[in-house]
C-alpha cells in the first residue's frame, strides 16, 4: 500500500505533546480523580538500581559483594558498578573514560539511566588490554566524589563479554513523591481504590499491572527528540544533527544551553552558506565546526567556586552535541560521525518508534486494535507490539494494517540501512503491551509518599506513577484540546 505522511504535529515534534496518551492511561486506571504530585525534587528522591541474575547493584557506597564473590568473577574484561547522579549515562561514560585514560567507545552498558536521578548500573570495559588494578585504583566510592564529579565506581570485577542494551533483568526503584497539602490519613485513603483498579490475579497472585507506555524521558531533556528523530529518518543525518544541536526549546532547557544553541545555529547557517557556494557538504566546512567546538568549550560563565571552570557544554548538559561536533571535525562526514555514535543517535529513532508504539497501545486500550491482533512473544507467549522497523516485513505489515500513519512519508536510505534494518536480517524489536509492577511497597507520611518496586527492563517508573497521580502537572495533555 502507499505510505502515509506521518501525522505528527509541529507541537508534538518540538515538545512531545501527546507522547504519553494520558486519557487512555486514566481510563485504564479507573478514571479516578488524581491529585498533583511532584517527583525528582532532589536526586535522592529518585533512586534507580539495576537488577541482574546475581542480585541488585545498589546506589550506595558499600560493596554489593563479599571479597570472595568479587574474586570469583571470571573473564577477560573488567567490569564494575557505576553510581552516578545528575548525569546522563553517556556523559558519565565520557567522564569515566577520560579519568581512566581509555577511549569512550570501550565503555559498554546495558542501558541509559535517568539523568536527574541517583542510579547504579553495571559497566564493562570491552577491551582486554585494560589492567584491572588500574581500574581498582580509581574505585573510590565516596559521597564527595558523587557531589564533586557526578559519579564513582565500586566493586571492580571480571566479566566475560561486552554489555549490550537489555543485558539486565530489570530495575529497582526507590521513590519519594511529594503530595503538597495532603496529610498521611488522606494519602492512606487515596491510594487503595486506585491500586485496586490496576490489580489483577496472575498465576494465583494479586499483581499490579500497568500498560507499558514509553515515558517522556524517551524524548530527552528538551522533549524534542521526536522531531529530531522525524527529521533524521525522513531527511537524513544532516537534518537530524542540525535540529539536535541547534533547536531551541527554551522552557525545557538550561539557560546556558539556550545561549549556546543560539550561537551554534548562527554558525551552522554560515556553514550551509559556505557549503552551497563551494558545492561541498556542510560537514566539510571545518572552520565552522571548529568554531562550534570552541563555543561549546568556552569556560562556563560566572563560576566562582574553588573548582576549575568547566567547559560550557558540561553544565549545559550538551555532552552529546560536543561529541558529535568533534566527530564531524575528525571525519569531515556527518554520516561517519553518527555511525561512530550509534548508541547516542539511535535514541532519535527510538523516540519516533516510541511515539507510535504509545499510539498503538492507546488504541489497544480503547478497543480499536483487538488484543488478538498483537503478536505473541516467542518465549513467554505474552502479547507484544512491534516497534516500527522498516527492515522488518512483519513490523511494516502490522503498522500498515493497524496504524498506517506511523509509516514515514520517506526514509533516508542510510538511516534505513543502519538504524531500521538488522544486518543479519533478523526481525526488529518488540515490546510487551503490559508489565507487572513487582515487590510494591508503599509508605505514606504527611505531604509525601515513599514507593519501592521493581520493573522489567525498558519499563518506566513514571508511567506507573502517572496511573496514580497528576505527575508534575502533565495532565494538561488531557485538558488542552
Amino acid at each position: 500500500m502507499d505510505t502515509v505522511i506521518s501525522e505528527i504535529s509541529d507541537r508534538s515534534a518540538r515538545t512531545g505533546f501527546g507522547f504519553l496518551p494520558t486519557e487512555q492511561l486514566r481510563r485504564y486506571a479507573g478514571n479516578h480523580p488524581v491529585v498533583l504530585a511532584q517527583h525528582k525534587a532532589d536526586a535522592s528522591h529518585f533512586i534507580v538500581q539495576e537488577v541482574h541474575r546475581y542480585g541488585m547493584l545498589t546506589a550506595t557506597t558499600r560493596s554489593d559483594f563479599t571479597p570472595e564473590r568479587l574474586d570469583a568473577f571470571t573473564g577477560r574484561f573488567v567490569a564494575f558498578t557505576l553510581v552516578k547522579c545528575r548525569l546522563t549515562s553517556s556523559a558519565a561514560a565520557r567522564k569515566l573514560a577520560n579519568d581512566l585514560k581509555i577511549p569512550a567507545q570501550w565503555i559498554t552498558m546495558a542501558g541509559n539511566k535517568d539523568r536527574t536521578a541517583r542510579t547504579a548500573q553495571m559497566v564493562v570495559i570491552a577491551n582486554a588490554s585494560v589492567n584491572i588494578d588500574d581500574v581498582r585504583r580509581h574505585a573510590t566510592p565516596d559521597e564527595r566524589n558523587l557531589r564533586e564529579h557526578g559519579y564513582f565506581i565500586k566493586d571492580v570485577r571480571r566479566h566475560d563479554r561486552a554489555l549490550r542494551k537489555g543485558f539486565l533483568e530489570g530495575n529497582n526503584f526507590t521513590l519519594q513523591v511529594g503530595l503538597p497539602g495532603m496529610k498521611k490519613d488522606a494519602i492512606d485513603e487515596y491510594l487503595p481504590p486506585r491500586l485496586r483498579d490496576i490489580t489483577y490475579v496472575q498465576d494465583g497472585t494479586e499483581t499490579v499491572v500497568m500498560p507499558n507506555f514509553f515515558g517522556r524521558q524517551r524524548l530527552g531533556r528538551r522533549q524534542n527528540l521526536l522531531g529530531v528523530g522525524l527529521d533524521f529518518i525522513t531527511m537524513g543525518s544532516e537534518a537530524g544533527v542540525k535540529r539536535f544541536c541547534c533547536e531551541l526549546v527554551e522552557e525545557n532547557d538550561h539557560p546556558l544551553a539556550n545561549d549556546l544553541r543560539r550561537k551554534l545555529a548562527v554558525i551552522w547557517a554560515q556553514a550551509e552558506e559556505t557549503a552551497a557556494a563551494k558545492g561541498q557538504t556542510v560537514a566539510e566546512q571545518s572552520f565552522d565546526f571548529i568554531e562550534m567546538q570552541r563555543v561549546l568549550e568556552e569556560p562556563e560563565p560566572g563560576y566562582n567556586h574553588r573548582y576549575r571552570r568547566r567547559p560550557s557544554y558540561e553544565p549545559a548538559n550538551m555532552f552529546i552535541e560536543h561529541k558529535l561536533i568533534s566527530k564531524i571535525i575528525e571525519t569531515r562526514s556527518i554520516e561517519r560521525a553518527f555511525l561512530e555514535m550509534r548508541d547516542d543517535v539511535s535514541l532519535w529513532v527510538g523516540a519516533y518508534q516510541g511515539y507510535w508504539f504509545n499510539q498503538a497501545l492507546a488504541r489497544v486500550l480503547d478497543g480499536l486494535i483487538p488484543i488478538e491482533a498483537l503478536e505473541a512473544d516467542r518465549r513467554t507467549g505474552e502479547p507484544v507490539i512491534p516497534l516500527y522497523f522498516a527492515g522488518d516485513e512483519n513490523s511494516v505489515k502490522w503498522y500498515e494494517r493497524w496504524l498506517p500513519e506511523a509509516i514515514p512519508s520517506k526514509i533516508d536510505p542510510v538511516v534505513r540501512k543502519y538504524f531500521l534494518t538488522n544486518t543479519d536480517g533478523s526481525s526488529g524489536p518488540r515490546r510487551p503491551s503490559h508489565v507487572r509492577v513487582g515487590n510494591l511497597d508503599v509508605t505514606a507520611r504527611d505531604e509525601s509518599i515513599n514507593l519501592t518496586f521493581t520493573l522489567r527492563r525498558g519499563s518506566y517508573a513514571t508511567t506507573f506513577l502517572s496511573l496514580l497521580f497528576n505527575l508534575d502537572g502533565k495532565d494538561w495533555e488531557v485538558l488542552d484540546k
